[in-house]
């Protein structure tokens, strides 16, 4: 089996790439034609939207709201991750709030299934009159080179329909009180 051995200067530690066994293992390993390259966990390119607008909406029981952020990105390989941060900013005076990721209509990085509870990706307790920064992050395994949009969708703990705002504590406009932002930011790191 052929090889080549790489050994650090210092005599320290080696790297080895090595021939497959058998023929019908053929491996290519290709190289971008310009700059340096990292084999893996190096980041390819990066989307983000950010709300920067108030909105107000009505979310029933254990039901998605309309999409609050969406973010597309086109993978350049089909061994790309993608990383997912949200920042969601919101308010509902009754209940605590949440939300979901989805690559396209599907939910992802969410937890697993426990009798009736929604399965989401974040939450938190939103007392009266504050505006809560609900985040999450989560690193996706789309296999596609084909355009991605990736969403996020709010949701609720309530026995009833609530209003939630984003961005702002639906409290009036008082100078003591902030107008926020939400993110949403899509990273590709080689695979």
């Amino acid at each position: 089996m052929s090889s080549i051995k790489l050994t650090a200067d210092s005599g320290g530690g080696t790297f080895e790439i090595k021939a497959p066994v058998s023929s019908a293992n053929t491996r290519v390993l290709t190289l971008p034609d310009s700059g340096d390259y990292i084999l893996g966990g190096k980041i390819l390119q990066v989307k983000q939207t950010v709300k920067t607008d108030v909105s107000t909406l009505s979310i029933a029981t254990t039901a998605l709201s309309s999409d609050i952020m969406t973010v597309s990105i086109t993978p350049q390989s089909t061994s790309s991750k993608i990383l997912l941060q949200c920042s969601f900013c919101t308010s509902c005076s009754t209940t605590s709030v949440g939300f979901v990721f989805q690559r396209d209509s599907t939910d992802i990085g969410i937890a697993d299934a426990a009798g009736n509870r929604q399965r989401r990706t974040s939450a938190q307790t939103c007392p009266a009159d504050t505006v809560v920064n609900i985040n999450g992050t989560f690193l996706d395994s789309p296999s596609t080179t084909s355009a991605i949009t990736y969403r996020v969708k709010a949701c609720h703990t309530s026995n009833s329909t609530q209003t939630i705002v984003v961005n702002n504590n639906n409290s009036g406009d008082v100078a003591k009180f902030i107008n926020t932002i939400c993110s949403l930011t899509a990273m590709e790191v080689a695979g």
